[in-house]
């Protein structure tokens, strides 16, 4: 299946899928059947010993295949497994002031440095939630940048950690970058999260604590950070 619609061609053949389809049909098996890899694992089996006898696979919405089912099925093996597509690293951050924007794309910055080009970096706050579980499942490393608020997660970044949850997301590395003025408490309460509430999520010990904007200091854990990240992409 797939979110994007048809536009006169039906065929898988017809399309360039890995250029056009990949994206969207990545987007809605991991938003609306992420939870349920396990059952997609059952069936993937059960196809298994007859797929030389299948002639169609044929989605409800999406292009019907008619051919080339490795492909397809290699996608649906990996996020029904939860194995990232690919070596890269997922930036998600929102931003009361600007101060955590500004510090994530310093951020970003460092890791291109260092050559790390495999960066896709989203403001969480305009961003609908299934775009980022989209890139999240196709990426091996999540960083997640959050104010604190209220003594708390910034609303958009704790429902975005509650999807991760709800969809069964595991097998990620995740660093943490968290700001506060007077009580940072974010990073603390992402931390616990990933390490209580989803499955198999690696939290780097490398973090960045901001007080309202980027300071020297916050630019040495920063460096820190980043070295760490890159030596995590190595393995």
């Amino acid at each position: 299946g797939s979110f994007k619609s048809l536009d006169g061609r039906l065929f898988n053949d017809e399309v360039n899928w890995d250029r056009d389809w990949l994206d969207e049909g990545r987007r809605y098996l991991t938003n609306i059947v992420g939870k349920y890899g396990p059952h997609i694992q059952h069936l993937l089996k059960k196809a298994g010993p007859v797929v030389d006898k299948i002639k169609y696979i044929c989605p409800l919405h999406g292009v019907v295949w008619r051919n080339d089912f490795g492909y397809i099925i290699d996608k649906y093996d990996k996020w029904s497994r939860y194995e990232p597509e690919e070596k890269g690293i997922l930036i998600a951050y929102a931003s009361m002031y600007g101060n955590t924007e500004n510090a994530i794309e310093i951020l970003a910055k460092k890791l291109a440095e260092k050559g790390v080009t495999n960066i896709k970096m989203y403001d969480v706050s305009s961003t609908h939630v299934s775009y980022l579980i989209s890139d999240l499942f196709k990426y091996s490393h999540l960083v997640i940048a959050s104010p604190t608020y209220n003594l708390g997660i910034y609303p958009v970044i704790h429902n975005f950690v509650m999807d991760m949850k709800a969809l069964n997301l595991q097998n990620r590395t995740v660093a943490i970058v968290e700001n506060g003025s007077w009580a940072r408490k974010s990073g603390d309460l992402l931390q616990e999260f990933f390490e209580t509430q989803v499955k198999d999520i690696t939290v780097l010990n490398e973090r960045v604590g901001l007080t309202s904007s980027a300071n020297n200091v916050n630019l040495d854990e920063m460096d820190t950070l980043v070295d760490a990240l890159v030596e995590s992409l190595k393995k």
